[in-house]
């Protein structure tokens, strides 16, 4: 018989209640855990903005472009051959009629003296033929042939003459080298660029004018050209108005003319031409920050609503009234625009 101390049950008992009560602290915490604090709301971003106005001042145009030569020419060999010698490089002035480089005329050279010994030859027969035709002993059909021969040898010669001229490389007009393509030894094609000169004692500053304000320019107007590279503002005139827009933008070119009598300014320097548009009337103006750039490239504005929602709204640049942005399509005047703040702006997005 087995004898069961009453102490050996209280132990289980204790157990039992310690088990239970862990399971219930441990339920709870998970049950605090699956159940988190609900973040405070971000505050909608801060912006700057501004309101387009009008102004009755008349408009001032402000196109960038660049230095363009007044006149250009690509200078080419006419016949094919291996560049001998080069005796110019970029930026030399030269003159009309300057040699400016040499083809290997060995092979022309050679063409010419074969030329040279038919037409001797065929000089001889002329003379040793023609009395006997004047004395009838000779078929008119074989004076002809001779004639013909005679004829063609010296045609021959001519042409072999000219292509030994060829192979020397003049300058058409005077100007300055403005590129040089080929190297000695290089093999040219006929009519392929060797060197391009340039005349640069006037140049034309070129940019495009929007389609809404280029009826209020003609060729002969003053302009003034800025060359931010040498901090200079040179007077200018209108040399140029294009009849055909850029089928993308509908913008005219216009090219004013400088002087570079100083020689100072370079072709493809960029440029900024200031066009006053006499009569321009009331523009809309906003401040220049207002005013961004899309994927396409185009100038566009974010638009604050009602609702202080943001909008994208497109807009055609026509010009610059003082430290404004004068805008012709796509504003009204009181329109409220972003001009500062956050860069990653977008439609739709709230804003403060």
């Amino acid at each position: 018989m087995i004898l069961v101390h009453n102490s050996t049950i209280r132990p289980r008992s204790s157990n039992r209640i310690y088990f239970v009560t862990a399971m219930f602290l441990l339920l709870t915490t998970l049950d605090g855990c699956s159940t988190p604090k609900p973040l405070p709301p971000l505050a909608p971003p801060s912006v700057v903005t501004a309101k387009a106005a009008k102004t009755d001042s008349a408009r001032s145009l402000r196109p960038s472009g660049t230095l363009e030569a007044e006149h250009s020419v690509s200078v080419s060999f006419a016949v094919p051959g291996t560049v001998e010698q080069v005796l110019v490089k970029e930026g030399d002035v030269v003159k009309r009629g300057q040699v400016l480089a040499r083809l290997s005329a060995r092979s022309y050279q050679d063409s010419l003296g074969i030329a040279k010994a038919k037409a001797d030859q065929a000089e001889d027969a002329y003379r040793r033929l023609e009395p006997m035709f004047r004395n009838l002993t000779l078929p008119e059909v074989k004076m002809v042939e001779v004639e013909t021969g005679r004829a063609q040898a010296r045609l021959s010669v001519s042409l072999a003459r000219k292509n030994v001229e060829d192979t020397v490389l003049r300058a058409p007009e005077a100007g300055v080298v403005a590129r040089r393509q080929v190297e000695q030894g290089s093999n040219v094609a006929p009519g392929a660029p060797v060197l391009t000169l340039v005349q640069t004692k006037i140049l034309l500053a070129t940019a495009s004018v929007p389609e809404k304000e280029v009826a209020r320019f003609k060729p002969g107007d003053k302009a003034e050209v800025l060359v931010p590279a040498l901090g200079k503002t040179l007077d200018g005139s209108i040399r140029e108005i294009a009849v055909l827009a850029n089928p993308l933008t509908r913008s005219y070119e216009v090219k004013v003319a400088v002087s570079n009598a100083q020689g100072e300014l370079r072709v493809g320097m960029v440029a900024e031409i200031h066009l006053d548009a006499v009569g321009g009337g009331s523009a809309l103006v906003i401040p220049p920050e207002a005013v961004r750039v899309d994927e396409a490239g185009k100038p566009c504005v974010f638009l604050v609503m009602r609702d202080r929602m943001l909008r994208r709204q497109p807009v055609t640049v026509v010009g610059y009234l003082g430290e404004l942005t004068a805008i012709g399509a796509g504003l009204s005047e009181g329109d409220e625009v972003v001009i500062s703040g956050t860069p990653m702006l977008a439609d739709g997005m709230v804003v403060r």
